[in-house]
């Protein structure tokens, strides 16, 4: 079998670790990945030692681009690059590197005749708390903060490549955990050590995903065509709740469920979501909506369809705090 290459951006984050590890190990794959600082990257010696080659520059720049399907002979693209979380960034990147990067990336797959073109979407693209639950594909969207918005703009590009003849899919996956995480389920674990997290006396039902199912699902939409269905949500096999999480941090560290004291009433999250709206901070705006809401998925079909391995959410988060176990307080 002649040798495929796969260009990855986005290698270099919690995904993108997971991603280009299982790709490089496809037979007949050889992977190709963009790092802003190229083998001067931190990471770039791990993913050389795997097998990857290293180009330098940003994804989103029409020379590199140009460039790295032109040396390396692309057929096929996995973007998970991207500015993530409402509030890091001015909308003019949002629109440069989230939107303008995914449809030059997609015009270079198309215009060079590439293989497949998957792209790393979020259900972020049905806002932070989706109106109707479990979310799924027939769900609206809601760009409620520039992030979200950016992602929504990127499927519409990528949809508009699929009617253009490209082979290309969207993955939506829900908040990831695993192995150097350092988002929402880091946070989580961090103020439950320092017994500082506080909780609404409400249950809510929350969704994450695993890394290593996240990126099995990446690795099968390379190996595999799926002309079925192009967008799959994906998060572990099934939700769990927030006051699970939390007892079962505590339960890891300290051999006992996380103390009911910790609780407050629904409405102080109502409270301290609106002082943060209205001084504009989405990082802690979104973090009051997951904590105080239900957020959670359908996420059967992609499993079912791209024979995603089940395992349990308790089971992946056990072995994600034995991974964090020696880290620093």
């Amino acid at each position: 079998m002649s040798e495929r290459s796969v260009l990855l951006t986005g290698a270099s984050g919690l995904i993108g670790r997971h991603v280009a590890k299982k790709v490089a190990a496809l037979d007949g794959s050889r992977l190709v990945c963009i790092l802003r600082d190229g083998t001067g990257h931190p990471q770039a010696q791990s993913l050389m030692r795997d097998g990857a080659v290293v180009v330098p520059g940003n994804f989103y720049e029409p020379a590199v681009i140009e460039k790295v399907f032109e040396e390396h002979k692309i057929r096929q693209v996995i973007h998970l690059a991207a500015i993530r979380g409402g509030g890091k960034a001015a909308t003019e990147d949002f629109q440069e590197v989230n939107v303008k990067g995914t449809e030059r990336l997609l015009r270079a797959a198309h215009d060079r005749k590439a293989e497949k073109f998957v792209f790393c979407s979020s259900v972020g693209v049905y806002g932070t708390i989706p109106t109707n639950m479990p979310a799924g594909l027939e769900s609206p969207f809601r760009g409620d903060n520039q992030s979200h918005q950016s992602k929504i703009e990127g499927e519409e590009a990528v949809q508009t490549y699929i009617r253009k003849g490209l082979n290309a899919y969207i993955v939506r996956p829900t908040i990831t955990y695993g192995a150097g995480d350092d988002g929402f389920p880091h946070a989580l674990v961090h103020l439950v050590r320092k017994r500082l997290l506080w909780l609404p006396r409400s249950n809510h039902r929350v969704h994450l995903v695993d890394v290593e199912r996240l990126a099995e699902a990446f690795c099968n939409l390379i190996a595999n065509d799926y002309p079925s269905q192009r967008v799959f949500v994906v998060g572990d096999i099934e939700s769990t709740t927030l006051r699970d999480l939390a007892d079962w941090i505590h339960l890891h560290f300290y051999r006992c469920p996380y103390p009911t004291y910790f609780r407050l009433p629904d409405w102080v999250f109502g409270l301290a979501f609106r002082l943060f709206q209205s001084i504009r901070n989405e990082k802690w705006m979104a973090r009051m909506a997951l904590l105080s809401n239900d957020w959670h998925y359908e996420s059967a079909d992609a499993y079912r369809l791209l024979g995603i391995r089940p395992v349990p959410t308790r089971e992946a988060f056990d072995r994600f705090l034995n991974e964090t176990a020696t880290a620093p307080r």
